[in-house]
């Protein structure tokens, strides 16, 4: 196979998309915080701080790869069998980990990573087992990036992916002129194409998001899908069964969902509380780290300028 490096990438700016999806998981942190419209530019300027493009992994994603890890190991060589296996190996310690905690902290994982939902009467353990899954989901990664030292293809994959960020954020403001406003649409065209945040607040306090931005398609998408096993592409093909609940596929493909900028933001104003405290995270000492959580929040909103 050719490597990226040796033909030219196309960028095409006019084929561009429009997200407005509801990022998981901000709910269910948010429910025992109350965030005013003040509060909230706090925290969208925390989340905006970071320096990753929260793009880039929607490319990914978009490029037909669920779990956004396959780029960290393509290399000449490698087939989706191989990838596949070597992600099982990143993962399993993990999995074993998962299926060693107590039934009521690892159902709420569960549940969580399938359909984004605390199971009734398990409301103590949403915070501590997101905190878990934010874990899980940083050590894989950890993992990954040591794995990637010296593959070539993971590096033109992202500068590709970043040079196509570049070049839309470049052409946006002509190619949103282009577009003739019409009055059966929902919503306008977004001012610029980065992440941004769009608030909805009930009776003065927030209550969930839209994340806005506007991408374009990875211009490797095709390199990409060649070395994307089928149990994590994303759609998954119709004769592919859905990975186990408590497999490595299934956390492979799932654990990303905890990475948005905004959830990453609001679970990093608790861990800086539990470490200023020393509080370990233990899967059974949930009831304090969900206490814990709570104070980060409300000392966050009540003493940042």
């Amino acid at each position: 196979m050719k490597t990226p490096a040796m033909h030219k990438i196309s960028i095409d700016t006019d084929h561009y998309y429009v997200l407005n999806p509801i990022p998981p998981y901000v709910d269910i942190i948010l429910h025992n915080v109350s965030i005013n419209e003040k509060e909230f530019t706090k925290m969208a300027a925390l989340s905006s701080s970071y320096q990753n493009d929260p793009r880039l992994v929607e490319m990914v994603r978009k490029a037909g790869d669920a779990s956004a890890k396959v780029p960290y190991l393509m290399a000449a060589g490698e087939t989706p069998a191989s990838i596949l296996e070597a992600l099982r190996e990143v993962a399993k310690p993990h999995v074993d980990y998962l299926c060693d905690l107590p039934g009521h902290m690892r159902v709420t994982i569960e549940m969580l990573l399938s359909i984004n939902k605390i199971p009734m009467g398990c409301e103590d353990c949403g915070i501590p087992a997101l905190l878990e899954i934010d874990r899980i989901q940083g050590e894989m990664i950890q993992t990954l990036r040591e794995m990637m030292a010296g593959r070539e293809l993971p590096e033109t994959f992202r500068a590709a992916n970043l040079a196509a960020l570049s070049r839309l954020d470049q052409d946006w403001p002509r190619l949103r002129r282009k577009v003739v406003p019409s009055w059966s649409e929902p919503h306008p065209l977004p001012e610029q194409a980065a992440m941004r945040y769009q608030p909805v607040f009930v009776r003065g306090r927030l209550a969930y998001l839209f994340e806005t931005c506007v991408m374009v398609d990875s211009p490797l998408a095709r390199e990409l899908l060649k070395f994307t096993p089928p149990v994590l592409q994303r759609p998954i093909p119709e004769n592919q069964p859905v990975p186990a609940t408590g497999s490595a596929e299934w956390l492979i493909r799932d654990t990303g969902k905890i990475g948005r900028h905004f959830t990453r933001a609001l679970l990093n104003i608790i861990k800086d509380r539990l470490e200023a405290e020393k509080i370990s995270l233990d899967a059974h000492n949930y009831h304090r780290i969900n206490q814990e959580a709570r104070d980060a929040l409300h000392d966050f909103v009540g003493k940042t300028p």
